[in-house]
């Protein structure tokens, strides 16, 4: 989604005569930011803080600045334009303003249409499931589905320059098409039968609405590739309680298995937050046979970051950062295993 965004802001730069350039030579720069984890948001302020008698005009676009915009004004006076998730579209207007000064926060506004990527196409944005950990639905608000007909015709597009082609959204699978009623499974497999030269995938999924359908899609059709990203945070049924997930270990490995049952070759990976709030070591070893049992390809682990504005984030039971990293780095050294004994057994 990021990369897909920071693709947006050149469609709008380049064509006004802008040209990319290093942050050394730049009379603009843009930071189109994440703040997703702690460390993302830290390293970015640092980043900006490194600008303050750069001279140059300071742009901060994206997450952090729908989440922080009036804060970071008044921590960087020098910052010229602050765009939230939905006016990243305004920079380049931003930019012809007097002196280039404007503040833009927290409006939304969902462009109808964008054909400027070769591999991204946005279906939704926003996310309304409300994971305790998460500071994304408020950060990027309320779920928007586009018209399946403007996605389609993004979709086309990409299909001129091949390859492979990625659907976005915080959560594709709640995907609804609010002019035709289509559902994700119903427009993937639209856009997987296409003619040409390319292949389709899609990020990302919540395991509480993959479906027996969608299943049965991405078994039939040949172009959507057969890697399939399926976060599922934790291997504890408590824990997935807490996190406001909405499924349990055994639904999701019920999932794990149709696939393997009827995508032949389909490669299975997945998100873990380790130390989660009140995760006892007990609940933690759970976790590490979860993965035992439903040996991911891979896996991205992480500790717990604590996001202000979240419930996670007020809950009693915080566990202490070396906790946190410890059980992270045992879960890493776990799936660093587990793939290497796989791949042992397949070249023997």
């Amino acid at each position: 989604m990021n990369s897909h965004e920071s693709e947006k802001i050149e469609s709008q730069l380049l064509p006004a005569g802008y040209k990319k350039g290093s942050k050394e030579d730049a009379d603009v720069l843009v930071f189109n930011t994440c703040c997703i984890r702690n460390t993302a948001e830290n390293k970015v302020i640092s980043h900006i803080g490194e600008t303050k008698r750069s001279g140059k005009i300071v742009c901060v676009v994206g997450c952090l600045a729908q989440k922080e915009g009036a804060k970071l004004k008044k921590k960087f006076p020098h910052i010229k334009i602050i765009l939230g998730t939905h006016n990243i579209d305004k920079l380049g207007y931003a930019l012809q303003q007097p002196k280039g000064l404007i503040e833009i926060i927290a409006e939304r506004e969902v462009d109808a249409e964008y054909v400027g990527s070769k591999k991204y196409v946005n279906i939704t944005y926003g996310c309304e499931n409300y994971c305790s950990y998460c500071i994304v639905p408020y950060v990027r608000g309320k779920l928007i589905s586009r018209d399946s007909a403007v996605v389609r015709k993004e979709f086309e597009k990409a299909i001129e320059s091949g390859g492979l082609i990625y659907l976005l959204g915080q959560n594709v699978n709640s995907y609804l098409c609010p002019v035709t009623g289509k559902n994700f499974a119903q427009l993937l497999d639209e856009l997987s039968s296409l003619e040409g030269d390319y292949q389709v995938n899609f990020l990302s999924s919540h395991p509480k609405d993959f479906s027996d359908e969608l299943i049965k899609v991405i078994a039939k059709n040949e172009k959507i590739e057969r890697n399939i990203h399926l976060p599922v945070q934790s291997g504890c049924d408590r824990i997935l309680q807490e996190m406001n997930r909405g499924y349990t270990t055994q639904e999701y490995k019920d999932k794990i298995s149709k696939l393997r049952d009827k995508v032949n070759g389909v490669r299975i990976t997945t998100d873990i937050i380790c130390g989660f709030p009140t995760e006892t070591e007990e609940e933690h070893m759970e976790t590490l046979e979860f993965i035992r049992d439903v040996k991911f390809n891979a896996a991205f682990i992480f500790p717990y970051s604590r996001r202000t504005g979240t419930r996670a984030d007020t809950m009693d039971g915080q566990l202490v950062a070396s906790t946190k990293k410890r059980r992270a780095t045992e879960a890493i050294m776990l799936m660093r295993e587990l793939t290497s004994v796989n791949r042992e057994a397949k070249i023997k």
